[in-house]
């Protein structure tokens, strides 16, 4: 009898567990996407997570910082109208250039913080305990910037799990890759946790996702780090329009003290397709090599960039709120199918254990 009540025990006690949420595919990345208002009830902004305080560039150069967060829903208030920048290459970088292009030697390093970040209409799943599907962005990425001429390092390291320690255990790789690459610029590549909408671009020609730059105010140097990230954004959506969504300045630090060009790049979303976020790569490595290493430049300094729009029907939708409740609903339906299905699975293998093994203990007649 104590056998057949451990296994009963067993039977009921994991279904209630597997229902709080736990999925197989999850590596401790809760998805949970905030819609950002301003003081029109407009939709703004999307992000996977907000702070009071946090602050973000539009399309258009207005600055916007959070003032309230209640539930899914942030609210927002204008801080200022920012003049577009110059777009100028790093100083640092442009008096390395020599007559011949092919001398400069180029060099970038890419890893990834939140290795287990996916796709789910391409890979599956949102994420996963191990290499996720920005691994394959990141490659993808790697060979357009080498397309350019630039030498780089990926750096495949494993920060797992995908919890505030991240950030930390990355610190050691971005660190070690400081030290024995010496590149001109790192980038960390993610993918962010919001609706597609919000990502998706189709300009006629073809379907695109847009990226967006994260830069972190608690590093000590970041208005150096900004800068760089505002030269970026600046050239990016005048070379390809829409090719940035915004720039997101958060409370963290993201391991951007060690160099002003070290940047985060949100790769579209987990709900967007991969192939979607493989046509961004090549305009996203034009823009980084463009800014890094131009050989166009006027005599002010400015990089002379010439506008690769290809439709003025370009379409890029930002989504309602009802569409943002959708979404936000059909994430929970989702991941509680699955809990559902789990847990249904894993009682009929439980049940057919224990009948076995009850059955196997009961005294045989003889």
């Amino acid at each position: 009898m104590k056998k057949l009540f451990f296994i009963i025990s067993i039977i009921f006690i994991f279904p209630l567990i597997n229902f709080t949420g736990i999925s197989w595919a999850i590596d401790g990345d809760v998805l949970e996407n905030y819609v950002v208002y301003n003081d029109k009830g407009e939709v703004i902004c999307e992000r996977s997570s907000v702070d009071v305080g946090d602050s973000f560039i539009t399309s258009d150069f207005v600055e916007y910082e959070i003032a309230r967060v209640e539930n899914h829903k942030a609210y927002a208030v204008f801080v200022k109208k920012h003049y577009k920048p110059q777009i100028k290459p790093k100083d640092d970088l442009a008096k390395r250039k020599s007559a011949k292009r092919g001398e400069l030697k180029k060099k970038i390093c890419l890893y990834m913080t939140h290795n287990d970040e996916s796709y789910r209409p391409s890979d599956g799943y949102d994420s996963v305990y191990g290499e996720g599907g920005i691994h394959d962005v990141a490659k993808r990425f790697k060979s357009d910037l080498e397309d350019k001429g630039i030498n780089v390092v990926l750096d495949e390291t494993l920060h797992i799990p995908h919890n505030s320690s991240a950030y930390s255990r990355s610190l050691k790789t971005a660190n070690r890759l400081l030290e024995e690459e010496r590149p001109d610029a790192m980038f960390d590549v993610h993918r962010d946790g919001v609706s597609k909408s919000y990502y998706y671009v189709n300009n006629g020609q073809e379907e695109f996702s847009k990226i967006r730059i994260v830069v972190g105010k608690a590093n000590p140097n970041f208005e150096e780090n900004y800068q760089f990230a505002q030269s970026v954004f600046a050239l990016g959506n005048e070379m390809y329009p829409s090719l940035f969504s915004d720039i997101y300045l958060g409370k963290g630090s993201y391991n951007q003290s060690l160099q002003p060009t070290d940047l985060l790049f949100e790769m579209g979303t987990y709900l967007i397709e991969k192939e979607f976020v493989y046509n961004s790569l090549p305009k996203l490595a034009n823009v980084v090599d463009t800014i890094l290493y131009a050989s166009e430049i006027d005599e002010e300094g400015n990089i002379e960039v010439e506008s690769q729009a290809t439709n003025d029907n370009m379409v890029s939708v930002i989504p309602s709120l009802q569409d943002k409740e959708d979404n936000l609903t059909s994430q929970k339906k989702g991941g509680w199918i699955w809990a559902m299905i789990t847990s249904f699975l894993m009682l009929g293998i439980l049940v057919v254990g224990g009948y076995f093994l009850y059955k196997k203990s009961k005294p045989q007649d003889k």
